[in-house]
């Protein structure tokens, strides 16, 4: 079936406020939840996913823009080529505010993991902290594209201990605040009801284990730094200081948690003499008087190396030539914009007897002109 617009979907229109959106998702969530949904669990399923993967694009100002802009196919490289899967999703917490603000929903969603599917006694897991970076790239980039390499700071399980925190060999025993599970369930009373809540265990940050003795390596985190290389897909025609998200190479969860995502701003530094508006490109070019006067030829520089200008006689100062198809391209598109070139004249600061001569010929006198002599003021007549 052909994916329904992300609007109708969560039915609200195209000038709804984030409020409105949260809204409806929070509605829908309640109602298409396999859990405690009234119809068949796995058609209950497909439309929860379908309004999550709604909400992961509207409730996302950036995603918003692009979707509206461009529709599916500008959020296409958000969620890989498999299309939106729950790896993709980064509203676990309104998920998990909204199944955790009653004991219905804690009874019903209690030990929400890192799939909205989890089931009642699952240990919750964390996502991965987010990874930002800078990438600079020349201006001519967002012409053809590019698929730069970076590498990425992570932070992994330590090979010594193998991600356990105690020293290689020895033993390590059961966390006695929570008993082994990880996390700690508490109740606390509210009139006539009793609020439950299940959270990490602050001992032993939800691995269920006390370290006897500490792994030299990683200081008992069970964690190492270390450093990933990943090619990234700049595609033609971005804008400058655009963010790519890529999913899924942020930090690693704690307790086998998913791991976060990976987002690079993209700086493009332009040429000196190259201003970028949209698609199209802005340069300008110095001629001699004599090709402006008698027309000739003129090479421009462009952003792929350089292009010969025809100079039509006559060519006054300031005028704008264009060359079609030398800007950049649109997003997602083919098509490319222009090169505005503005050409200055280049005026003489001096010449020779024989050329202000020559150039009087050309301009129709043949007589030289010469500057009238200013009088002295002890020859100038007085009185009547």
């Amino acid at each position: 079936m052909p994916k329904r617009d992300y609007y109708e979907v969560l039915g609200v229109g195209k000038s709804a406020t984030p409020d409105d959106i949260k809204s409806a998702y929070r509605r829908l969530a309640r109602q298409y939840h396999p859990d405690v949904a009234k119809e068949n669990p796995k058609a209950a399923e497909e439309k929860f996913k379908e309004v999550s993967e709604a909400y992961e694009v509207l409730a996302d100002p950036e995603k918003r823009r692009r979707y509206d802009q461009l529709g599916f196919p500008g959020v296409e490289t958000d969620f890989g080529p498999g299309g939106f899967t729950w790896q993709n999703f980064t509203h676990m917490g309104d998920l998990e505010d909204l199944l955790g603000a009653s004991p219905l929903f804690q009874q019903f969603f209690g030990g929400f993991a890192g799939s909205p599917f989890g089931g009642v006694g699952r240990r919750p897991t964390s996502r991965g902290q987010d990874v930002e970076m800078t990438l600079r790239l020349p201006l001519s980039a967002a012409v053809h594209g590019a698929r730069p390499t970076i590498e990425v700071p992570h932070s992994g399980p330590c090979p010594d201990c193998r991600g356990t925190g105690a020293r290689n060999g020895t033993a390590y025993e059961t966390c006695p605040e929570c008993d082994g599970r990880g996390q700690v369930r508490r109740v606390r009373s509210q009139g006539f009801a009793q609020l439950v809540t299940i959270g990490e265990c602050p001992r032993c940050h939800g691995t269920g284990r006390k370290i006897l003795e500490k792994c030299p390596t990683c200081g008992g985190s069970g964690r190492r730094s270390t450093v990933e290389r990943i090619e990234v897909t700049i595609p033609r025609g971005i804008e400058d200081e655009a963010v790519l998200r890529v999913p899924g190479h942020g930090m690693e969860g704690p307790s086998g948690g998913r791991p976060g995502d990976l987002f690079v701003q993209v700086q493009l530094d332009s040429p000196p003499g190259f201003r970028r508006d949209g698609v199209d490109l802005f340069a300008e070019a110095t001629i001699p008087l004599g090709t402006a006067v008698l027309g000739g030829e003129a090479t421009v520089p462009t952003l792929e190396g350089h292009a010969v200008l025809k100079i039509p006689p006559g060519t006054q100062p300031e005028t704008v030539f264009r060359l079609r198809g030398e800007g950049f391209p649109r997003l997602q598109g083919s098509a490319r914009g222009d090169l505005n070139v503005t050409v200055h004249v280049e005026v003489p600061r001096s010449l020779s007897h024989r050329e202000k001569d020559l150039l009087r010929e050309a301009l129709g006198t043949g007589e030289r002109v010469t500057a009238p002599r200013r009088e002295s003021i002890f020859r100038r007549r007085t009185g009547p």
